[in-house]
């Protein structure tokens, strides 16, 4: 792999809150406590932040010729963009994740991890959603895809909305749950439109759960009577499930988002949702959905720590060297700037509020090699 120093950045570290400017090696793909004498290629981060490789934790890129419709190849959301490690939430179920590893981990540079849905997305003609009867929810098979595909399956996907699981929804919710238990992963749900009822299904989350598509703008979320947060987000939180934001083409509200946070709600981590929906417009990309957060008032080193160390421990891949700078241990890292330009971002509702600075990947050190920015952000 040979050695790599990134030299000049100001470097942040999101597991102590701290940013210095200093230079960086990795060896081999591993950061090493070393001065950047003797490395083979030296990248200038001069004006420049350098950082734990960003993370997407919701994403959709089981690109098949088959099941993928609507999904994008792992690496035009991820190296291209700056981003080491892209997490698909749920794009295959029991009857398709064995296909995964040929058709997205041996073709990809970008390094991907996946829950598995309870349901059987991508089947053709299935009609009424794809966990909507008891026969495409298969927890006997989503069981046993952990014992063969466990290094790199994170958990388990349910997506509790009328669109995907009708009338079956609660029981779906119930099936994921249970699943997640089994192989001892987090559940990750989406929230969508009703039926399920949101406090239903926000009732049945534990600590270390994940809600995602939080903000979204639909009737019946989070929000309730005269915009008050309902209770049974209140005790989710406090119960220790993680709240993401899963931007996607219909699931992200400025104002929703605002007004949760200002009534002191949490973000945890910040993801895109992006498929081939949204790849050019609404979401466009992980480093553009966080300078939409950071227009909403959240400080740099909030957000990029939404991006690297909390969806790293989220899905328990902090110990494989993501979602930090430590040496010995770190994997990733990517170079931005924080660009001062004025810029209109658009959330899934189609409002447009104007940005006045920029999230801007220049690109991701990620298994010994130098990925620049080749996609749009």
């Amino acid at each position: 792999m040979g050695r790599i120093a990134v030299v000049g950045g100001i470097v942040l570290n999101p597991e102590t809150g701290t940013s210095d400017r200093s230079d960086l090696v990795l060896d081999d793909g591993v950061l090493v406590d070393e001065r950047p004498d003797g490395s083979e290629q030296h990248l200038d981060a001069t004006d420049c932040y350098v950082c734990p490789g960003f993370i997407d934790l919701h994403t959709h890129v089981f690109n098949h010729p088959e099941y993928g419709a609507g999904r994008v190849a792992a690496d035009r959301i991820g190296v291209d963009q700056g981003v080491a490690v892209v997490v698909d939430a749920g794009s295959s179920g029991a009857v398709t994740i064995d296909a995964f590893p040929e058709v997205v981990l041996n073709t990809q540079k970008t390094r991907v991890f996946a829950f598995i849905n309870i349901g059987s997305p991508g089947l053709p003609d299935l009609g009424g959603g794809h966990a909507s009867r008891p026969e495409l929810c298969d927890l006997d098979g989503v069981v046993k895809a952990f014992e063969r595909h466990g290094d790199w399956l994170v958990g388990v996907k349910v997506l509790a909305s009328q669109s995907h699981t009708g009338s079956f929804g609660l029981t779906a919710v119930k099936l994921a749950r249970k699943a997640a238990e089994l192989v001892g992963r987090p559940l990750m749900l989406h929230v969508g439109n009703a039926p399920p009822l949101i406090d239903d299904v926000l009732d049945l989350l534990r600590a270390g759960d994940i809600v995602t598509h939080t903000y979204h703008g639909k009737v019946g979320g989070v929000l309730g009577y005269r915009d008050r947060v309902i209770p049974a987000f209140v005790e989710a939180v406090q119960r220790g499930v993680i709240v993401d934001l899963g931007h996607g083409r219909s699931s992200f509200s400025f104002r929703v988002c605002e007004l949760a946070l200002e009534q002191g709600m949490p973000l945890h981590t910040i993801s895109s949702d992006l498929h081939r929906g949204n790849v050019d417009r609404y979401a466009v990309s992980l480093s553009r959905t966080m300078t939409k957060l950071r227009m909403l008032g959240l400080s740099l080193a909030d957000v990029v720590e939404k991006v690297t160390l909390a969806p790293a421990r989220a899905i328990g891949i902090d110990t494989q060297g993501f979602g930090t700078v430590t040496p010995g241990r770190c994997r990733a890292l990517t170079i931005f700037r924080e660009r001062q330009a004025a810029m209109e971002l658009e959330d899934a509702e189609g409002v447009v509020r104007k940005a006045e600075q920029i999230v801007e990947p220049v690109g991701v050190v990620l298994d010994g090699r130098f990925h620049p920015l080749a996609a749009p952000v």
